[in-house]
């Protein structure tokens, strides 16, 4: 058994062993901050989501909370105790405002992600998990807007819902390594990851392809044009121009 991958208590199966042979109706999901999620399946669609709203949401709720947290400790400096209970009281309503608008965000995707991908023929998912970044090495973002384990709750439950199942894939090297040859690469300028044998790749493609053959034991041949989403909390849209 591949070490590399593990089953949450939602897919009852244990993982099977990666293979040369394609699997059928098999998709990947890589999860991040610009690209919410992007999903690759084996038969070549790309599905990408994107994280505009989310980023939005975050930064003007963490704002409004570092004013409220500045005003309480002026408050409580100057002797105010009333003022600043209620400076307190405001920051925790933000802080759960900012959890509820998350939440409803991934909802959202993970209900749009997961009928796309269902009604594609996928019956298993390899849903890639960022161990180093949300343990080892979070920042601002990943450790307070980002949480991965949520958004991954939110995917296998409604996945569940279309009998799919789903396997945790540890993300480690998978954003490093060409998807096609297994060299080493860096992620340049937009995004882009070149290989030393020629071909260049969009990082999330990449990354997507790399988890998808770490699950399923291989990769598409050939795949078609993304199909971009902008995840917002009146529902999933076309991004435009996509």
């Amino acid at each position: 058994m591949n070490r590399d991958i593990y089953h949450r208590p939602v897919a009852l199966d244990v993982v099977p062993q990666a293979s040369s042979v394609q699997i059928p109706g098999a998709a990947e999901g890589d999860l991040g901050i610009n690209i919410l999620a992007s999903a690759v399946t084996s038969g070549g669609a790309w599905l990408l989501y994107r994280g505009s709203r989310a980023k939005e949401d975050f930064f003007h709720l963490t704002r409004k909370i570092a004013e409220a947290q500045s005003k309480a400790d002026s408050a409580k400096n100057a002797g105010d105790s009333e003022e600043f209970r209620r400076l307190n009281r405001r920051k925790r309503r933000l802080f759960r405002k900012l959890a509820r608008r998350m939440a409803h965000l991934y909802w959202n995707l993970a209900n749009h992600l997961v009928r796309g991908l269902w009604e594609l023929g996928v019956s298993r998912i390899y849903l890639g998990y960022p161990h180093d970044i949300a343990q080892e090495r979070g920042n601002k973002l990943t450790s307070n807007m980002w949480r991965y384990r949520e958004l991954m709750d939110a995917i296998e439950l409604k996945a569940q819902e279309y009998g799919i199942r789903v396997y945790e894939v540890v993300e480690y090297s998978t954003s490093t390594h060409c998807a096609v040859h297994g060299t080493k690469v860096a992620r340049g300028p937009r995004g882009v990851v070149t290989c030393p044998l020629g071909h260049r790749l969009h990082s999330d493609l990449n990354g997507a392809l790399n988890i998808l053959r770490r699950g399923a034991g291989s990769i598409p041949a050939t795949l078609k044009g993304p199909l971009s989403f902008l995840v917002d909390h009146n529902g999933v849209a076309p991004a435009k121009g996509a």
